[in-house]
């Protein structure tokens, strides 16, 4: 990664950051499904430079990162943010810095979420009823993250969820780049800077 464009959200007493994040994720959740290559792979990562697991916040910056300064030109950010200029500050292509802290992966964090949720699946899947599959579930205990997450809409669905990030530490860099359509991977890991 040798290229980034720094992200920063400001908020406002009407306007508080959880609601920016959920704006502004929801626009580079998009432009990052637009750059997708043919085999739906995206090579531009997120980081997330104030990332406080234990305080379980975000920050107010996010970068976004490249090998490629054609990667970072062709997402065309200012146009998909172009509508929150007021409460954002979008920098130039930059090159990231030679002395970095280390390496970590952002990647996203999915649980298995409530046996109640489970059981309604699980009925409609193997054609039990709710109450049968719950009994099952029952002994199953429930997975929970305190991890940070943004709320996002799905454009397919028009459904809410939790985008909830994680954070972890790692050992060097990776010759693989590949992430999700949210900046997001546990195979390639970021410079920390």
């Amino acid at each position: 990664m040798k290229y980034y464009i720094e992200i920063t959200l400001l908020p406002a007493i009407e306007i508080p950051i959880y609601f920016l994040w959920e704006k502004v994720y929801q626009q580079i959740h998009l432009a990052l499904v637009e750059v997708q290559d043919g085999e739906g792979k995206v090579h531009i990562g997120a980081s997330l430079p104030e990332y406080d697991a234990k305080q379980h916040k975000l920050g107010s910056k996010l970068r976004l990162l490249s090998s490629s300064i054609n990667d970072l030109e062709n997402l065309k950010i200012q146009k998909w943010l172009s509508r929150l200029t007021d409460y954002i500050h979008v920098s130039t292509i930059r090159n990231v810095p030679e002395k970095i802290q280390g390496y970590a992966f952002f990647k996203r964090i999915q649980t298995k979420s409530s046996n109640a949720r489970l059981a309604r699946r699980k009925a409609k899947r193997d054609g039990v009823s709710v109450e049968e599959a719950l009994r099952v579930l029952n002994k199953r205990k429930e997975q929970t993250s305190k991890a940070p997450y943004i709320r996002m809409k799905s454009q397919s669905t028009d459904k809410r969820y939790r985008l909830m990030i994680g954070y972890e530490e790692a050992e060097q860099k990776s010759n693989i780049e590949s992430f999700t359509t949210y900046g997001l991977s546990s195979k390639t890991p970021i410079p920390i800077f």
